[in-house]
């Protein structure tokens, strides 16, 4: 993932020399570099999914008009797998000293091996000065643990390419944490990812379950929910004809 720095001169040299000078005793280079001090996002993801992270860096007062993006990424793997970020505190941009803002979490998983059989749900550390009521804090090893149960929402897709066939939509619901601005270098926050078995209709009353599975149910005129009582309708998983989810046939 791409990083961008955003910056404007708020100075006008009198003289390129001068200016030079200024900058070699200041010790400070036009070109923006990240601090050294750093914290830790680690945690665990299921099989098929994928993490991006993006560190936001926001000036001070005087520096208000810089801004910094850094980005982060582990890949798919077909087996339960690891991550881990050292995420910069700060990041430098010529005199101006930008801090940590905010990390957005893009949570991406795959569903099949078609292109649009893969989807994402967002997520993200928000940096605070005071914690929320009930947000958890920082335990005194310096860690912060959270899990994020992430479900498939399945519906039938009315999309001209992929008529009457299953998409899902992911739902991470929960996926971040606040952190506090206070002593953050050297900490470590763990975000797990696991995986609900356990699919769901993305809407409700458009499905029926039965003991075998969910069976499809044609609107009422005008709705999106099923007629009263039900008439069932098929769906297609690739180029199988079903009447009920998972299994395709009841």
């Amino acid at each position: 993932m791409m990083s961008h720095t955003f910056s404007r001169s708020r100075f006008r040299p009198i003289h390129a020399w001068s200016a030079l000078f200024g900058l070699l005793l200041s010790g400070c280079s036009t070109l923006g570099s990240v601090g050294a001090e750093t914290f830790t996002l680690k945690g665990e993801l299921p099989a098929d999914f994928a993490l991006k992270a993006q560190a936001h860096y926001g000036g001070s007062e005087g520096c208000s008009d810089r801004g910094h993006v850094k980005g982060f990424k582990r890949d798919y793997e077909k087996v339960p797998h690891g991550y881990e970020f050292e995420i910069p505190v700060s990041y430098r941009d010529g005199l101006c000293e930008l801090r940590l803002v905010r990390v957005g979490l893009f949570i991406h998983a795959r569903y099949g091996k078609q292109d649009w059989q893969e989807t994402y749900d967002n997520g993200g550390l928000m940096v605070v000065e005071k914690l929320s009521t009930n947000a958890p804090a920082f335990q005194p090893d310096g860690t912060l643990s959270k899990a994020v149960k992430c479900s498939w929402l399945f519906q039938i897709s009315k999309a001209k390419a992929r008529k009457d066939q299953i998409s899902k939509l992911l739902s991470c619901n929960g996926a971040g944490a606040e952190i506090t601005t206070k002593a953050l270098a050297g900490k470590v926050v763990k975000l797990s990812f696991i995986l609900d078995l356990e699919e769901e209709p993305y809407r409700d009353n458009t499905w029926v379950k039965f003991s075998n599975g969910w069976k499809p149910c044609l609107p009422k005129e005008g709705w999106q929910q099923c007629q009263d009582p039900p008439i069932f309708r098929s769906f297609k998983r690739g180029n199988q004809e079903c009447t009920a989810y998972p299994n395709c046939t009841e």
